[in-house]
C-alpha cells in the first residue's frame, strides 16, 4: 500500500486523528439494526481507514456503457485504464498522483488496483474508476455501490445516447444520501447534434433537479473525441472546474469535511430514526393511555345503563304497589265480605288488575338492559380489537428495528391482548354473555311472579279468612259463622266498632306484609343488576390492568433506552460540528 500523498502539516494531523476517532466511535455506537447498521459501521471504519491515506477521492461512476474508463483516460490524457465496449472495469482502479506514471498497476490488500500518474490534478487527489451500474456483472454494481460512500467528489458519466436511466437515478439518490458533492457529465455527445445536445442537457437538469432536489453542475463532453485530442470545450471546463475546487481549500482539509459531511448524513439518519422511534412509543403509550381511559368510560357507561334500568323497574313494582293497594282497599270492605267470595275470582282479578303487565315490563327492562351492555361492549371490543391491531402494525414496522427481542415481546403481548379481546367479543357473539344475563333475570322475574302470587294468596287469605268460622278477635262474642254474614250492613249492626277495628287491623297486616314482598323483589332486582353490572365493570377493569398496563410500562422501558440513545447521538453530533469548525477556521 502506497504512503500518504500528502505533506500533511501538524494542525491537520492531529484534526484527522480527531476525525477518526469520532469515526470509530460513531461506528462503536451505531444500534445494532440488521445488515443496515452493519453497512454502515463498515462504511464509517473505511472512511477512517482512507483518512490515514489522506487522498481526495474523486469517484467516476456511471453505466458500464457510459464511457466511464474512456472519461478517465481523456481527463489525464492518457490511455492509462482498459477500455471496451463490454464491462471491462470489474476492480475498483484508483490513479493517484504522483510525478512519474506508474503504469502498471499494484493490487492492494483491499482489492484495489492503484496506479499513478502527474495529470490527476493537484497533489494528494486520486481518480477512482468504479465498474459499471447496472452492468450484466452483478457483483460489479456491488463493488462500486460499496465504495462510494468513500468518495469525496463524485464525477457522475450518463451517456448521451440513454440519458438518465433508472439505475442512474437510483445511484445518483445514493450519493445524495450520502452528502456527496456531484458533478454531472453527459458523455458521448459526438453521437448528437447541437439541438439534441442542447435538449439532452435539458432533460437530465430537469430530471435531476425534479426527482432528486439537486442542481449539480453539468459538463457535456466527448471522451473519445478529446482522449484523440480533438478540441473537446466540456472537458476542457471540467478540468478548470476541478482545478478551481482544489485551489479553494487544500484537498487534504476538503478530505475532512467531506468525510464528517458523510458521517453527518449516516448519523443525521440514525437520528431522524430514533426520533420516530420515541414518537412511535409515545404514540403507542398514548393509543394504551387511551384504552384504558376508555375501559373506565365504559364501565361508567354500564353504570348508566343500570341505572335507566333500575328506574324503569323501580316504576314497574311502584306500579304493581299503587295497584295492590288500591285493590286491598277496594276488597277490604264489610260489603265485600258480606258478599260470596270466589277464591279463583279474587285470585284472576287481582293477577289481571294488580299484576296486569308489570312482569312484561320488569322483563322487557332488563332485556333493554342486557341489550344495550351487550351491543356497547360488543362495539368496545370491535374498537379494542381495531386499535390493538393499528398498534401491532406499528410495531412491525419495527422488525429489523434495535431492541428486536423487546419489540418481539411487545408484538407477542399485543397478539395475546387480542386474542382476549376477540375472544370477549367472541363471548357476546355467540350468546354465553346473553344467555348469563337472561339466567339471572329470568330468576329474578321468576322470583318476581312468584312473590306476586304469594302476595295475591296472602290478599285472598286475608279477605277469606274473615269469612272462615271462629270468633273475632277482639269482640267476645259466640263465633261468626260464614252462613251468618249475609251482609256488610248487617255485620256492622251487629258487631259494630270492634268488627271494624278488627277489618282495618286486618287491612294494615296485608298492606304491610305486600309491600315487604315488593320491597323485597326490588332489593333483590337491584342487587342482581348490581352484581351483573359489576362483573361486566370487572371484565373491562381487568382487561387493562392484567393486558394493557404490562404492555405500556414495557413501552415506557424502551422509549427511556430511545432517548439514552438520542443523548448519546447527539454527543457525537456536538464532536461532529466542533471538528468542522475547527477546520474550516484553521
Amino acid at each position: 500500500m502506497s504512503s500518504p500523498a500528502l505533506a500533511l502539516e501538524g494542525y491537520i494531523v492531529a484534526l484527522r486523528e480527531e476525525v477518526i476517532r469520532l469515526l470509530s466511535d460513531m461506528a462503536d455506537s451505531l444500534s445494532d439494526e440488521g445488515e443496515t447498521s452493519l453497512e454502515d459501521r463498515q462504511r464509517l471504519r473505511d472512511m477512517a481507514r482512507d483518512l490515514r491515506e489522506m487522498f481526495f477521492m474523486v469517484a467516476v461512476i456511471g453505466e458500464f456503457n457510459a464511457g466511464k474508463s474512456t472519461f478517465v483516460n481523456a481527463l489525464i490524457g492518457e490511455s492509462l485504464l482498459p477500455m471496451g465496449i463490454t464491462p471491462t472495469t470489474e476492480h475498483i482502479e484508483l490513479i493517484r498522483y504522483n510525478e512519474v506514471a506508474e503504469r502498471v498497476p499494484t493490487m492492494r490488500d483491499d482489492g484495489v488496483r492503484e496506479w499513478a500518474h502527474p495529470n490527476i490534478g493537484a497533489q494528494g487527489v486520486a481518480i477512482v474508476d468504479t465498474p459499471g451500474t447496472g452492468s450484466v456483472f452483478q457483483r460489479h454494481e456491488k463493488t462500486a455501490k460499496a465504495f462510494l460512500h468513500r468518495s469525496d467528489l463524485v464525477l457522475f458519466i450518463i451517456s448521451a445516447r440513454q440519458a438518465f436511466a433508472e439505475s442512474e437515478r437510483a445511484y445518483l439518490e445514493l450519493a445524495r444520501q450520502y452528502s456527496k458533492k456531484i458533478i454531472l457529465v453527459i458523455n458521448q455527445i459526438d453521437t448528437l447534434t447541437p439541438a439534441e445536445q442542447v435538449e439532452v442537457r435539458r432533460f437530465v437538469m430537469d430530471q435531476v433537479k425534479e426527482t432528486l432536489q439537486l442542481e449539480p453542475m453539468i459538463f457535456l463532453t466527448s471522451a473519445r473525441n478529446a482522449l484523440q485530442g480533438l478540441n473537446d470545450e466540456g472537458m476542457d471546463g471540467l478540468r478548470a472546474y476541478l482545478r478551481s475546487i482544489y485551489a479553494d481549500m487544500p484537498p487534504a482539509e476538503q478530505k475532512l469535511l467531506a468525510q464528517l459531511k458523510t458521517a453527518e448524513g449516516l448519523l443525521s439518519g440514525y437520528q431522524a430514526r430514533i426520533r420516530q422511534r420515541i414518537d412511535l412509543v409515545k404514540a403507542d403509550s398514548g393509543q394504551l393511555g387511551l384504552l384504558e381511559q376508555e375501559l373506565e368510560h365504559q364501565s361508567f357507561g354500564i353504570a348508566a345503563q343500570m341505572a335507566q334500568a333500575q328506574a324503569d323497574i323501580v316504576t314497574a313494582i311502584e306500579g304493581i304497589r299503587a295497584r295492590g293497594l288500591a285493590f286491598i282497599d277496594e276488597h277490604f270492605t264489610f260489603k265485600k265480605l258480606g258478599s260470596d267470595v270466589d277464591r279463583q275470582q279474587l285470585q284472576v282479578d287481582f293477577q289481571e288488575r294488580v299484576i296486569g303487565r308489570a312482569g312484561r315490563d320488569v322483563e322487557e327492562a332488563t332485556n333493554r338492559y342486557i341489550n344495550a351492555v351487550i351491543d356497547q361492549s360488543r362495539a368496545y371490543w370491535r374498537s379494542v380489537i381495531e386499535r390493538l391491531n393499528r398498534l401491532r402494525e406499528l410495531l412491525a414496522q419495527e422488525a429489523s428495528a434495535p431492541d428486536q427481542n423487546i419489540y418481539a415481546q411487545q408484538r407477542e403481548s399485543l397478539q395475546e391482548a387480542i386474542h382476549i379481546a376477540e375472544a370477549e367479543l367472541k363471548s357476546y357473539a355467540s350468546g354465553a354473555i346473553l344467555s348469563e344475563m337472561e339466567a339471572i333475570f329470568n330468576e329474578s322475574v321468576s322470583g318476581f311472579r312468584r312473590s306476586a302470587i304469594f302476595a295475591a294468596f296472602g290478599v285472598i287469605a286475608a279477605a277469606l279468612g274473615l269469612l272462615t268460622p271462629g270468633p273475632l278477635v277482639g269482640l267476645g262474642a259466640a263465633p261468626l259463622a260464614a252462613p251468618a254474614l249475609v251482609a256488610g250492613a248487617a255485620m256492622v249492626a251487629v258487631f259494630g266498632v270492634p268488627a271494624y277495628r278488627y277489618l282495618r287491623r286486618i287491612t294494615t297486616e296485608t298492606k304491610r306484609d305486600f309491600n315487604a314482598r315488593l320491597d323485597l323483589l326490588s332489593k333483590n332486582y337491584n342487587a342482581a343488576l348490581q352484581d351483573l353490572t359489576n362483573r361486566e365493570r370487572q371484565r373491562l377493569l381487568q382487561f387493562g390492568k392484567q393486558i394493557l398496563v404490562p404492555i405500556f410500562s414495557r413501552l415506557e422501558a424502551l422509549a427511556e433506552q430511545y432517548r439514552q440513545q438520542e443523548a448519546a447521538l447527539a454527543v457525537l453530533a456536538k464532536r461532529l460540528n466542533d471538528l468542522r469548525d475547527k477546520i474550516t477556521s484553521s
